[in-house]
């Protein structure tokens, strides 16, 4: 027994070297693990707080009165932030007039100029109500190119809008909306389409400039 004990301390004293290192190793990965685990609940926790801080925008649309000529004339798109504060608000918009002509509904596309407020409102606050943009009170133009055209098609006014802000913590962020007739948002793929749409586009109207004559002459030429 005593033969044994001299064998066993023998033993430990020849491999202590080698406990050493392994233990040494051990050790060294448990410190490198730790490290690990500890940057990854760091990464969590800050990208937490990042998408807890993001701005949230919301689309709404209201119409104004006019008194003088007893219609709602003035389409006003408001886009409120619900969420972290915001910075460099910009937005850019396309707008398109579409007639579909009567027997056939083959339908006429012309891009605009001037059918929205270009210039926009911006609120200076970065929550809450933050922009506006209306249709440069172009109600009493829709209503009479409505009814002249009606016995011959029908129309409608697609508008689209990408909006671009930077977030608290100076992030650039780029969405993209369909205002009109509806409002939804769309993805970067349709809007590179509408933004390709308009630029490539031989010609241009001016809303204001618009008449019943010239939508159902351009219609016939496209027949």
């Amino acid at each position: 027994m005593k033969m044994d004990i001299k064998k066993i301390r023998k033993g430990l004293n020849n491999n202590k070297i080698f406990f050493e290192t392994i233990v040494a190793i051990l050790l060294s990965f448990m410190s490198v693990f730790v490290s690990f685990q500890a940057n990854r609940i760091a990464e969590t926790q800050t990208k937490i707080m990042k998408e807890e801080n993001l701005p949230q925008l919301e689309l709404r649309m209201t119409q104004e009165y006019n008194d003088q000529i007893k219609l709602y004339d003035n389409n006003l798109w408001l886009f409120f932030n619900h969420g972290g504060r915001l910075s460099d608000f910009d937005t850019k918009e396309y707008s398109f007039y579409k007639f579909t002509f009567h027997p056939n509904f083959d339908t006429l596309v012309l891009p605009l100029y001037d059918y929205l407020n270009m210039r926009g409102v911006l609120t200076g606050e970065s929550e809450g109500l933050v922009y506006q943009v209306d249709n440069n009170h172009h109600g009493a133009k829709e209503i009479e190119l409505r009814d002249s055209l009606s016995q011959f098609g029908y129309y409608d006014i697609e508008t689209y809008v990408a909006v671009t802000y930077n977030d608290l913590f100076n992030d650039k962020h780029e969405e993209y909306f369909q205002i009109g007739p509806g409002i939804n948002r769309i993805s970067k793929q349709k809007w590179d389409l509408i933004e390709k749409k308009h630029i490539s586009a031989k010609d241009h109207f001016t809303f204001s400039n618009l008449s019943a004559m010239n939508i159902i002459d351009l219609t016939k030429k496209k027949q």
